[in-house]
């Protein structure tokens, strides 16, 4: 099954159970971590407990022997001893093993795709015009519509489950926002990666960063799954971006993390090519040269 398909194993909240208690009462057997998640009271649905852990001993979160239940590595390391720390944590843990490219082999089948339907709907959603999206799921399954090329062989997502599925997880893995409103918004995943994209540096050319991210992201523009999307695309249809210029997606998140300093956005005279923002209606917002890593998120 997928992660998009809630009411078997797709609730992130039942995910953060399983996480706290692995941090806590480890190691354990799994009945016993289950146990304490809840199983054992008549009022929950341990249903939920069983095909979650499935669903994410697939993904390769954890790890479940004979006798033992417990995060796998390195997995285990980076979410620490502290459930509150774990919980924190999770979501950029989550997110890197949703990304995974052995979760991903399958991109376009309908079943066995380990996570590949959230890759899929994620590019997609990040790959439209932001300020022109629809705000309902029967929009966007419509716009989908319109805009694959050959729906015979490929969907971006396959029914009104999994859309609603997509629209719960793409908060939670740090790439739309959903307070008052549901907005498309990778400022949140981005940030997470920020560590990663500059290692020892301090300051990339831009179209360094935006190649890097594309890396360690590979939903966001120039990524591998999100040139799998687009290929599948109509031109037209869907509105291309201009050369040189990102997503409106991505321009909203690095222009969100330069007003709070994570990072500085320059444009310098001498620097030649660099990229471009893009606003409201596909205009050119800003032109960015170079990108300096200001602050480290601490969690």
């Amino acid at each position: 099954m997928t992660i998009l398909n809630r009411p078997s194993d797709g609730l992130y909240n039942v995910l953060i159970i399983l996480v706290r208690a692995a941090v806590r009462f480890s190691p354990r057997d799994t009945e016993q971590l289950l146990a304490a998640c809840g199983s054992m009271i008549d009022s929950f649905d341990a249903g939920h407990l069983g095909r979650t852990l499935t669903r994410w001993t697939s993904l390769g979160l954890f790890e479940v022997g004979k006798d033992t239940f417990a995060i796998a590595e390195p997995y285990r390391a980076i979410l620490g001893t502290k459930p509150d720390v774990a919980e924190a944590r999770l979501p950029d843990v989550a997110r890197r093993l949703v990304l995974k490219e052995e979760n991903n082999a399958r991109f376009w089948d309908a079943e066995g795709a380990q996570s590949a339907d959230f890759s899929r709907g994620a590019a997609w959603m990040l790959a439209q015009d932001v300020y022109a999206m629809p705000s309902t799921v029967a929009g966007w399954e419509s716009l989908a519509a319109r805009q694959i090329a050959d729906p015979r062989t490929t969907t971006i997502i396959q029914n009104d489950t999994r859309w609603n599925g997509l629209r719960a997880w793409m908060p939670y893995l740090g790439f739309a926002r959903d307070a008052g409103s549901w907005n498309i918004d990778p400022t949140e995943a981005v940030r997470d990666t920020l560590p990663d994209i500059f290692g020892s540096a301090k300051i990339l050319l831009a179209g360094e960063f935006v190649g890097r991210l594309s890396e360690a992201v590979p939903i966001l523009d120039g990524g591998k799954y999100r040139r799998e999307v687009e290929a599948a695309l109509k031109d037209g249809i869907w509105p291309r971006p201009n050369e040189g210029s990102v997503s409106t997606s991505l321009s909203r998140a690095l222009q969100r993390l330069d007003r709070e300093g994570s990072l500085k956005l320059e444009q310098r005279s001498d620097a030649g090519e660099g990229i471009s923002l893009t606003g409201r209606a596909g205009k050119r917002w800003r032109d960015v040269s170079h990108i300096n890593f200001v602050a480290k998120k601490v969690r």
